[in-house]
C-alpha cells in the first residue's frame, strides 16, 4: 500500500537513508493484505490465531510496585497485556509488528503497527538506531468525499540522545502542515540516555531463510502450495456435492396447463422422444476419498509449519496419560515457548522506552523498576 512512497518520505522528508529494500516493502505488504483477507479460509489467521492463545493464555507480565515510576509501568502493562492474543496473533500472521508508547495529556498509551509500515533505516548490532514509521492514518469523511492525512513518526539515536521528528502529509507523501487533530503530539522532541529507538518489536519465530533478519515471517511462510492445494481440494469436494445434486426429469409439455409442474430447480424440462430415453447414472458420492486427501493436505501443512497434529487434524489423544499428551504437543509448544522469549525481549525493549518517555515528560519521579 505504502511501497510507492517509502523512499520518498525517507529521502525528501526527513533526508535520512535505509537498509529497507524495496523488497521489504513489497512482501510485508503481501503479508499484512494476506493475513487481513476474510474472502475465503483464511489458514495464517487460523493458525496465528490457535498459537496466540497457547501463547497467551494462564501469562502474564508485572513490573514489582517499589515506588511510583514502578507503579506507573505496571499500570501500562496491565493495560496492553488486555491485548496480548491480538498483538501475537498479528505478529504470527504478518511476521511482525511494532508497539510504539507515545505520551498524551500526560498519559502513556500505546500505538500498534504493522511491520508493513516500518522502515528500518539503520542498525548496530541487534538495536534499531534508526527508523521511519507511518505512526497513523486519518480519514476525514465530507459528505461524498473523505481525504487521508498521515502521520509519520522518525527516531534518530545520536550521541546517547534519541530525537523523535513527526511529519505530516497527504496520501501521495507530500508533505502539509500539521493538522488540529494532531495537536496533542509534539513535533520534535530529544530524550537523553538513549542507546536505541523508543519503541519495540515483536517479531514471529518463524526462520525467513534468509541472512537479513530485520523483519519476520508470517507462521505459514513457505507454505503457499499446499495452501493452494487444500483450497483446491476444497473445491472439488463443493463440486462433487453439487454433481450430486438430486432432480426429476420431465418431459417439457407436463410444464403447461392446470396442473404444470412448478420449475423449482427440482424439475428439469427435457424433451425425451422415447420411453427409453433415460439410462440411470447415479455413483457413489466420493466424500471418503476427498476428506481422506483434505487430512492428508492438512497434515502436510501442520508438519510444513512445526506444529503438532491438533490445528488442523484431530489430536490422537484417545487413552493417552498426560506425559504422552504432552510429548504429542511438544512441536506445538517449541513455538509457544520461542515466540515467549520473544514477547519477554519485547516488552523489556517496551518497558525501557516508557521509562525514557516517563523522563522526558515527567510522568513520576525517577525510579528502578523490575519485570
Amino acid at each position: 500500500m505504502f511501497k510507492s512512497i517509502w523512499q520518498k518520505i525517507i529521502k525528501f522528508l526527513f533526508g535520512k537513508d535505509t537498509q529497507t529494500r524495496n523488497e521489504d516493502y513489497e512482501t510485508n505488504d503481501k503479508y499484512a493484505e494476506d493475513y487481513e483477507s476474510i474472502e475465503k479460509i483464511n489458514y495464517t489467521a487460523i493458525f496465528s490465531n490457535k498459537l496466540a492463545k497457547y501463547v497467551v493464555t494462564q501469562s502474564k507480565v508485572s513490573v514489582d510496585e517499589k515506588n511510583a515510576r514502578s507503579i506507573l509501568l505496571n499500570n501500562f502493562i496491565k493495560n496492553l497485556w488486555y491485548k496480548m492474543k491480538k498483538i501475537v496473533s498479528r505478529s504470527f500472521g504478518t511476521g511482525g509488528v511494532v508497539l510504539a508508547p507515545r505520551v498524551t495529556n500526560g498519559k502513556l498509551i500505546v500505538d500498534l503497527i504493522s511491520q508493513n509500515r516500518v522502515s528500518i533505516n539503520k542498525t548496530e548490532g541487534d538495536k534499531i538506531v534508526e527508523a521511519t514509521i507511518l505512526s497513523d492514518i486519518k480519514t476525514i469523511n465530507n459528505f461524498s468525499s473523505s481525504k487521508k492525512y498521515f502521520r509519520w513518526t522518525n527516531y534518530n539515536v545520536e550521541n546517547g540522545n534519541c530525537i523523535i521528528t513527526q511529519k505530516y502529509t497527504d496520501e501521495t507523501g507530500t508533505e502539509i502542515s500539521k493538522p488540529s487533530f494532531w495537536d496533542d503530539i509534539s513535533d520534535a522532541i530529544a530524550i537523553t540516555n538513549c542507546d536505541r529507538v523508543l519503541f519495540s518489536m515483536l517479531k514471529s519465530p518463524v526462520d525467513n531463510r534468509k541472512v537479513n533478519d530485520l523483519y519476520g515471517v508470517p507462521i505459514t511462510y513457505g507454505c503457499e502450495s499446499t495452501i493452494a492445494e487444500i483450497q483446491e481440494c476444497l473445491k472439488q469436494i463443493i463440486r462433487e456435492y453439487k454433481l450430486k445434486e438430486a432432480f426429476v426429469g420431465a418431459d417439457s409439455t407436463m410444464f403447461s396447463g392446470a396442473n404444470a409442474l412448478p420449475t423449482n430447480g427440482l424439475y428439469r424440462k427435457v424433451n425425451s422422444g422415447e420411453d427409453d430415453f433415460w439410462e440411470v447414472f447415479d455413483p457413489a458420492i466420493r466424500d471418503s476419498s476427498y476428506y481422506a486427501r483434505l487430512q492428508e493436505l492438512y497434515s502436510r501443512l501442520e508438519k510444513e509449519i512445526g506444529t503438532s497434529k491438533g490445528i488442523l487434524t484431530e489430536p490422537n489423544t484417545a487413552n493417552a496419560t498426560a506425559t504422552e499428551i504432552k510429548k504429542a504437543l511438544y512441536d506445538t509448544f517449541v513455538i509457544v515457548d520461542d515466540m515467549r522469549t520473544n514477547i519477554e525481549k519485547c516488552i523489556e525493549d517496551l518497558l525501557y522506552s516508557c521509562n525514557a518517555l516517563a523522563n522526558a515528560y515527567k510522568l513520576s519521579p525517577q525510579g528502578e523498576y523490575e519485570v
